[in-house]
């Protein structure tokens, strides 16, 4: 097969910025495909990059929307990594946060993410790719498709465009008055283009323009044709389903290992030597020793998405029982201080701790015995993923991504993956004590947990269904 030169082009990715899990999909994507294809990978050059990553400036370069508005971009590339190119624009990206502050959006993210995408194609221009692809992720870059068709075709005339839906919850949607400073004719500024609702909807750009649209699971792809899942563009993705697939995301194994993983306390392939790294999760959050006290973890964004209202809701139920609860996250105030609350009342049977913090993400996942994904909608996930490989069973509700990759745990047959829940809190109670149920049964619990362990969530095959789109592709 003929090699592509495929652009990535994403608003963050690892190891270089992470706000979610997109950047874990991206950077991973990036590394698995280099030795298949010719692959270029554009970000943007965020305060923090700059400060733990080295850099070099390659170039300068006007990026022209209109006779009104005219950027500069400096484009870098990165001294470590080849194939890796930096957007930088400091008014724009040398800042605190990523996409904002205290919970709210930057107000001029309209203005950031119309200046990335465009800025990303005059990049490749000034490398001179030829390029075969540009992959674009989520409502960051999801203006590229279309400023591919309306101003870049002659420089890039055989460039087909793929574009990822991470999360349909998140758009890209701003006042009308945005419009003016995209630099499209004002006739996309209709319904059935960005008009959304008298707002403009960035997401609806990519979801019209580009040649094939993916999210990251297939039952996903499904939900999001519902008007339950499809967050309003449900009928614009149901007009366009014959270019929608679903990729489940693989994980990155060099990362995510038990067996060589530095962060966590004693390296283990099976259920028996796993359990020392729970003595030391509960001593170093202070939590009541004891290799019999069930321990659930959960690593997540602290918003409703992610069904932590619903945990709340049950959590006086849940710390009534023999078990923990550590929870690593950041988030909404309200449910930080509904915590914070609950861990002030019992500090020995639950532990909360805010922000990002990747030592403890992974000691999480090694020492507990199981893992809270109680979402009400999952693109994918990848903290079931990452749980299995870490033999720690997930408890999780039967949608996205989720449905896709567990199965529920059947005790007359001991077959299944993790505990799957449809319904609201009192089913999540149920399902934790199913749990709770398993965890009594040491040999039960053993088998599988050992069968979890040798689950193969790996990107080989993910990255051959990419491939295989992208040569779907070349054929439009």
């Amino acid at each position: 097969m003929n090699r592509k030169n495929i652009c990535l082009a994403a608003a963050e990715a690892v190891p270089f910025i992470k706000a979610g899990g997109m950047a874990d999909v991206v950077g991973s994507l990036y590394k698995y495909l280099k030795g298949k294809q010719n692959v270029s990978l554009f970000i943007p050059l965020y305060k923090q990059t700059k400060n733990s990553h080295k850099t070099t400036e390659i170039g300068i370069f006007d990026v022209v929307f209109s006779e009104h508005r005219k950027e500069k971009c400096i484009l870098e590339k990165s001294i470590e990594f080849p194939g890796i190119y930096f957007i930088n624009n400091p008014g724009y990206f040398k800042r605190d946060g990523i996409y904002g502050h205290g919970g709210k959006g930057y107000p001029d993210n309209a203005e950031r993410f119309s200046f990335l995408p465009r800025a990303v194609l005059e990049a490749a221009r000034f490398l001179k790719i030829d390029a075969d692809v540009f992959h674009c992720h989520d409502w960051h870059t999801a203006l590229l498709p279309l400023y591919l068709k309306t101003n870049y075709r002659d420089i890039f005339p055989r460039a087909k465009t793929l574009f990822t839906i991470h999360n349909l919850g998140y758009q890209g949607v701003f006042s009308a008055d945005t419009f003016q400073i995209l630099g499209l004719p004002w006739h996309y500024f209709q319904m059935e283009e960005l008009e959304f609702y008298g707002n403009v909807n960035f997401m609806k750009a990519a979801i019209i323009h580009s040649d094939m649209v993916n999210t990251v699971s297939p039952r996903y792809a499904k939900e999001i044709l519902t008007p339950e899942f499809g967050n309003s563009l449900d009928g614009l993705l149901r007009k366009n389903q014959n270019k929608l697939r679903g990729i489940i995301n693989g994980i990155d194994y060099q990362i995510w290992n038990p067996s060589f993983d530095r962060f966590i306390h004693k390296k283990y392939r099976t259920f028996k030597s796993k359990s020392e790294n729970k003595t030391a999760l509960q001593k170093k959050l202070g939590l009541q020793d004891g290799k019999d006290i069930p321990l659930f973890g959960m690593v997540a964004r602290l918003a409703e998405q992610k069904g932590i209202d619903e945990l709340a809701e049950i959590m006086g139920d849940i710390l009534s029982k023999n078990l923990q609860v550590v929870v690593l996250g950041d988030g909404e105030p309200e449910y930080k201080d509904i915590l914070t609350r609950w861990a002030g009342k019992f500090p020995k049977k639950i532990s909360v701790a805010f922000g990002f913090n990747d030592e403890l993400a992974h000691l999480i996942y090694a020492g507990s015995d199981f893992f809270l994904m109680p979402s009400k909608f999952e693109p994918c996930g990848l903290g079931q993923m990452i749980s299995f490989k870490y033999g720690t069973i997930p408890v999780v509700r039967n949608v996205g991504g989720l449905a896709d990759t567990v199965a529920n745990y059947d005790f007359a047959s001991e077959k299944g993956t993790g505990f799957v829940f449809e319904g609201g809190s009192r089913e999540l109670l149920k399902c934790i004590e199913s749990a709770l149920k398993l965890f009594g049964d040491e040999k039960r619990m053993e088998k599988c947990v050992n069968s979890v362990i040798k689950l193969d969530f790996s990107w080989k095959s993910s990255v051959n269904e990419y491939l295989e789109i992208y040569g779907q592709m070349a054929e439009l």
